[in-house]
């Protein structure tokens, strides 16, 4: 991707319109999420990545308890609450 340079407008509703040519470049689309970084020397970054996908996969195989995944182990342990949480009512 070649370094290109556009200005931008803030509106009195302290929004910005990314010109067309920039989200085509982008691949931005209608619902697209991006990330803006501010940099130490006051310079923005651009990604479309979410900060939290950096992260992804980093704790596999954490939230397992005897071999269940995440979803599993949540559910059960909802369902033992369950009974005390009806009676609580």
């Amino acid at each position: 991707m070649k370094n290109s340079s556009y200005t931008l407008k803030v509106s009195s509703q302290s929004q910005v319109t990314l010109p067309r040519s920039l989200r085509e470049q982008l691949k931005l689309r209608p619902g697209s999420r991006i990330t803006i970084m501010v940099t130490d020397d006051g310079s923005l970054k651009l990604s479309d990545k979410l900060p939290i996908e950096k992260h992804f996969g980093t704790f596999t195989g954490t939230w397992t308890n005897q071999g269940k995944d995440a979803a599993d182990y949540t559910r059960s342990l909802r369902n033992s609450m369950q009974p005390k949480l009806n009676s609580n009512r």
